[in-house]
């Protein structure tokens, strides 16, 4: 049956990718990377549906690509204009947040060029970092440099995801196979207090960051 199917799909698209297929998949590729920093909702999805209408090649594959992107595109644009005028009358989430760092001296932080020092205190040196994806790699680097951290955006406590091929770990919460990767995720609650460690033991441990969780 698979394979049937398999010979049909290629009968209808063809023995090469159609020129929408190239289009919609670096589409999605800027998609993937946009969503590392930014909400969903912000990406402009009317742009990639113009883009894909805008594909004059002709054959069945280009055809179909082109009605169901569109469609696609069209409906998460008009949804993506309900949420945002939704979260405007909300507030937005925030970008930066700000936490305090102690063991790395203000000529060390200038070196990270989306960190902004706010003030140094007795009890560390309070700094304003981007959120998502950037967040994990400035601790990540910032740990490794011999930092370690009091407090982010208030809280003692974060969660950090790690990988491995180990299907548990002592250390974690919960763990659970990722499918399609042949690894498993484990989820780690740590004290901020002691984020730094836990970052630098990763290795030793048989794990891999993959995210630290912001609030």
């Amino acid at each position: 049956y698979e394979e049937t199917v398999g010979r049909m799909a290629t009968m209808a698209r063809g023995a090469e990718r159609a020129q929408t297929d190239e289009v919609s998949a670096r589409q999605a590729a800027e998609y993937a990377a946009f969503l590392q920093q930014v909400p969903w909702y912000k990406w402009d999805f009317q742009r990639d549906a113009t883009e894909i209408a805008a594909i004059s090649e002709t054959g069945f594959r280009n055809r179909e690509r082109r009605f169901a992107l569109g469609t696609e595109y069209r409906s998460k644009s008009a949804y993506a204009r309900v949420i945002a005028n939704a979260v405007a009358n909300v507030g937005a989430d925030a970008l930066h947040l700000r936490l305090v760092v102690q063991g790395l001296d203000l000529t060390t932080l200038a070196l990270f060029d989306e960190v902004n020092v706010i003030e140094n205190t007795v009890n560390g040196v309070v700094i304003e970092t981007p959120r998502y994806r950037k967040l994990t790699y400035l601790l990540a680097e910032m740990a490794q440099l011999g930092g370690t951290f009091v407090e982010i955006a208030g809280n003692d406590e974060i969660l950090l995801t790690t990988l491995s091929d180990a299907e548990t770990v002592p250390a974690a919460m919960f763990s659970f196979a990722r499918q399609g990767y042949g690894d498993h995720r484990h989820l780690l609650l740590v004290k901020v207090s002691d984020l730094a460690s836990t970052l630098r033991a990763l290795p030793k441990m048989g794990l891999r960051l993959e995210h630290i969780h912001d609030y």
